[in-house]
């Protein structure tokens, strides 16, 4: 099953009941349109009425929508979650966490150069910097490159990603199933027949 950053974006439940839903789904749609007679077939030894079987294939198609529905709206929680996160992966699958230890990193050198800039002391020659102030902007200019480039990369595959995963938690995993169930419930309701067996 697919993963995004080693997170599952459809939960094992939740695929193991779209199977199952597409099954009774797809069969059902198939008994129906190619009239297959459900009354020669025997359940231990009794005959099948027609319209306790329709009865019993609605039920289980309602049944399978209704765990559809319920599994994958806590997957869609989870995956818009995932999205939310405040962390960047990089290429590497190293963790970097946007986080105010992230943001605060050059917070002492824009506010040591913005103190000689009121001093009147700004612009100034780098090489009249003390070394405290030289070490932390080597410092800062090396992470904002790195910031940068890991931003810029993390943008690209993170579209990609929200592509794929929209499909992939939308599409394939609610559309297509659903869709089959309300066709499958379509198909029970027009082609069934719902009448009681007679009583002997």
């Amino acid at each position: 099953m697919p993963q995004l950053s080693g997170k599952d974006i459809i939960s094992q439940t939740t695929e193991k009941v779209i199977r199952r839903t597409m099954i009774v789904a797809a069969a059902a749609i198939l008994i129906k349109l190619y009239e297959v007679p459900l009354n020669q077939l025997k359940v231990l030894g009794m005959d099948l009425p027609t319209a306790l079987a329709d009865t019993v294939l609605l039920i289980l198609v309602v049944f399978a929508a209704y765990s559809l529905v319920t599994n994958w709206i806590g997957d869609l929680l989870a995956f818009r979650l995932w999205f939310r996160e405040n962390a960047i992966w990089s290429q590497f699958d190293t963790n970097m966490k946007l986080d105010g230890k992230f943001i605060s990193g050059g917070v002492p050198l824009l506010l040591r150069l913005h103190q000689l800039e009121k001093d009147g002391k700004w612009p100034v020659v780098y090489s009249e910097l003390d070394e405290t102030t030289k070490s932390e902007y080597q410092s800062f200019k090396v992470n904002v490159e790195l910031w940068c480039v890991r931003l810029d990369y993390a943008g690209k595959r993170f579209g990609v990603l929200t592509f794929y995963g929209r499909y992939y938690v939308w599409v394939h995993s609610f559309a297509i199933p659903f869709g089959l169930s309300l066709v499958a419930v379509y198909v029970l309701v027009k082609y069934g027949t719902f009448m009681l067996p007679p009583k002997y």
